[in-house]
Order: C-alpha cells, then structure tokens, then sequence
C-alpha cells in the first residue's frame, strides 16, 4: 500500500513538471516570424519579393506584431544562391534567421532551324541550312547547337548553362551536287626562260560538304624549260560523294630575245619610251637587260638629273633618240626655226653624253597632234616635211599603253600593249619610263611577246617607218 502511495506521488509530480513545461512553452511570450521559409527559389529576371512574414512577439497562439529588417540582397539578374537575414530587436530582446534564396533557370532556349532539307551533306553540312538558339540567360548560343543523323533524320539539340535543354527533328534527304572548288595560287599563266626553273605556286581544294580538301589534289602535267614551248599543268580533285572538279595552268616557256639588227623581220615589237630619263630609268634597262631586249629612248633634255642614264643606254645597246629638249608646246610649235632651235639643242646634248649624233626623232604630241593649231596653223605638215629634208627620220607608234593619262593600273596597261599586238608586222608601243606604273609593266609585256613568237628591236635608221596622219 505504502509503494502504491509512492508511485503515485511520481507520477503525479511528472505530470506537474509537464503541465509547467507546456504551460510556459504554449502561453509564455518569445519572439518569433511566421511564414519565413529556409530556403526558396526564384527564376531569374523575376524581382525578389518577401513572402508574407510576419514578425511576433507573443505566445504560440497570440502574436504582437513588431518591426523586422533584414540585410542581404539577392541579384536576381544572377543565378546563384543568395542569403538574407531577418532581424527582429525588441524590448531587448533579439532574433535572427537566415533564409537561403536560390536564383535559378528553368527555362528552355530557342531553337529555331529554317533552310531547305532535300540536299544535306552526309556529314549534316549545309549552306541553305540556318540555325540560330537564343537563351534568356546565356543569350545567343547558336555555336552550340550539335546535331546528329539517323534513319533520314536530323537532330539538331541545344542546352543551356543550366541544362535546360531544347530538341527538334527534322527529316532530311541526303545529297551532294555540288562540285568542288580548286583555286590557283599564283597566275594561271606562267612566262618562264628556257633553263629557267619551274616552281608550283601553289593551290587549293575546298568544297561545300568536305571542307578543304586540298591534300586531295592531284597535278597531272609535266614542265620542260630545256624548250621553248607552251606546257599545260591540270589540277583535278574529287569530294567524297563523287563529284569533281579541274583546273588548268599554261606554263610558257621562250628562248631568249634573238635579236639580229641585220634581220629584223615577221612578228617584231619596238618598245619606245618618251619624256625620259628619270627616276625609273634605271629600273626599265635592268628589265631590258635581264632579257636582252632593246628599245628606243625618245629623250629629253629639262631634267639633268639622269643625264648618265643617256650613256648607259647607249653602252647597252638601245637607241637614243630624239624628242624635244623643252617638251613645250608652246616653245617648239611656234614656227619652224623655233622647233629646230629646239631639236638642234636636244641632239647636241645626246652628242656630248654618249657620243652618238642621233637622227632619229619622235615629234611631242605625236605628227598627228591638233595643240600645234593652237600657235600656229600647218606646223606640223610643214614640220614633217622640214625633218626628212634635213636627213631625220621620225617615227609615231601603232599601239599606245594608256600611260598618257588614259590609266594608271599597270594591269590596264598590259593588256592594252598585249590585246593590240599583230604577228608579222611591226609594234611600235608607246610609253613613259618617267611613269613607274608603266615601266612595272614591261616585264609582263617582253614576256607575253616572247611567248607568243615577237622580237625585240630598237627602232634604227633602217626600221619601217611607222608614220600617223598628219591633222595640221
């Protein structure tokens, strides 16, 4: 009876220490929040809202609202994880809780694929084919699109920086029409020297499916520079589905100018330079003389600051002939005395530099110029009649390069020398070694005409006489 009694005295004071716990857990006053959660997310771009928390001071069933701050921010243009603190101060009392705010993306990119889909490479390549993805986060990410094919079909998929990721299939016919391409390096025309050597410039293959093929390509041809000749190389490739493509280089080979002044007869080419010397000059005689040509300097005397060059092209075998000391109209077509006071002073001066009295002349302007009408009517008909009495004979040209004024490309003024020449006949070519643009271009001119069978001769005392229609 005595232990019954004991027992529940025990459990009777228990219950009393849990009447008191709750008593003081239920109806005594602390402070709290209510709807504040750990952790959240929030899509990105979308601003950060609290949630309806409320900040109490009371009971487990009563609540005195109080004033709460907080201190953290959350950058939701970022994704991230981001922590905010809530701050409750009150009757000094204090409380503090963390909530964990993830930033985050969970929506899908774009992916947008347009073009035409009945001629794809094998490999999926295609320039019809346009495909742009666009992320609301990562922006354009198009470059990382990747696609694979199967069963006739193409399966283009994009992901962006948090997986999200976007698919589209599409049917496709498999095809490739299209030829490659080969492009030469170097000129598709080659002019080289006998015992010169040849050396391949070079080339490429690309094509729309396989990319660049070059190491595909196949040159089929043989060069001998030991003849003279013309010698085609073939370039030809093909592309994985077949198709083909092939191009061709010529390789000319010519002897060396065989200039004979005592037979200078057929296809022949007298290159002619007016206004001269100047600071090309020297330039214009290496050319000549690399590939023993002569030519014909029709000089004048205003510039003494290439006076050597008169010497130097007489050592080297090219005629030095005559075309005004002054080179102004208005000096030289003022009546005859006047042009011959002129020509007389440019003749002298030829003379005294190179030793040689040269009677060969070319009139400024040419002998069918119309400025002489301007000083004095008849000049010229009066003038080219004075010359041959007196023993000079002067020389006009058949083909004129365009250096006068006409252009300034040399590329223009090769083909306007090359697209006029005439086999067996003389090609009396005008142009100006005071213009560098002209004299770049009488390489390419010398072996053009060497190529394609021409001589080279200075114009002599002996030469046909090229004359043009006299206009005053």
């Amino acid at each position: 009876m005595k232990k019954k009694k004991v027992i529940l005295s025990v459990i009777i004071a228990l219950l009393v220490l849990v009447l008191m716990f709750l008593s003081y857990t239920l109806f005594s006053s602390k402070l709290y929040f209510k709807n504040l959660s750990k952790k959240s997310d929030l899509e990105v771009f979308t601003k950060y809202k609290e949630e309806n928390v409320e900040a109490c001071y009371g009971t487990k069933f009563t609540c005195h609202k109080v004033k709460y701050t907080t201190k953290g921010t959350v950058n939701y243009k970022k994704i991230g994880l981001y922590k905010v603190s809530y701050n409750i101060n009150y009757r000094n009392k204090k409380l503090s809780k963390i909530k964990e705010v993830n930033v985050i993306d969970t929506k899908k990119p774009t992916l947008k694929v347009t073009g035409v889909f009945d001629n794809v490479c094998p490999s999926g390549k295609s320039k019809d084919i346009l495909i742009n993805a666009k992320d609301n986060y990562d922006g354009d990410i198009s470059n990382k699109v990747t696609y694979t094919i199967k069963d006739d079909y193409i399966t283009y998929v994009v992901s962006d920086s948090s997986g999200n990721k976007t698919i589209k299939k599409i049917k496709i016919k498999i095809n490739d029409s299209e030829k490659p391409t080969i492009t030469l390096k170097g000129e598709s025309i080659i002019y080289l020297g006998t015992s010169s050597k040849y050396i391949e410039e070079g080339y490429k293959a690309e094509d729309n499916c396989d990319g660049d093929i070059t190491k595909n390509v196949v040159v089929s041809g043989k060069v001998d520079t030991s003849k003279a000749g013309n010698y085609t190389l073939t370039y030809s490739v093909k592309d994985n589905f077949g198709n083909s493509s092939s191009v061709k280089r010529e390789v000319k080979v010519y002897k060396k100018n065989d200039y004979n002044p005592e037979n200078v007869t057929g296809s022949v080419i007298y290159l002619t330079f007016d206004d001269g010397p100047g600071p090309y000059t020297a330039k214009l005689l290496d050319i000549l003389k690399k590939y023993n040509v002569k030519a014909t300097f029709f000089v004048t005397g205003y510039n003494n600051n290439y006076n050597d060059m008169l010497k130097r092209e007489v050592d080297e075998g090219h005629t030095v002939a005559l075309h005004s000391y002054s080179h102004s109209y208005g000096t030289i077509y003022t009546g005859i005395d006047d042009f011959m006071n002129d020509l007389t002073k440019i003749q002298n001066k030829v003379k005294d530099y190179t030793g040689v009295e040269s009677k060969i002349i070319r009139f400024p302007g040419g002998s069918s110029n119309t400025v002489s009408r301007k000083y004095k009517n008849h000049i010229m008909s009066d003038l080219t009649k004075k010359v041959e009495e007196l023993g000079f004979r002067y020389f006009d040209w058949t083909i004129a390069s365009g250096d006068a004024g006409e252009t300034k490309d040399t590329n223009k003024i090769i083909s306007n020398v090359t697209g006029h020449l005439k086999p067996n006949a003389a090609n009396v070519i005008l142009q100006h070694d005071i213009k560098g643009f002209s004299v770049d271009a009488v390489e390419s001119i010398i072996q053009y005409g060497l190529a394609n069978g021409y001589t080279f001769a200075p114009l002599t005392m002996n030469s046909p006489v090229v004359h043009q229609k006299v206009n005053n």
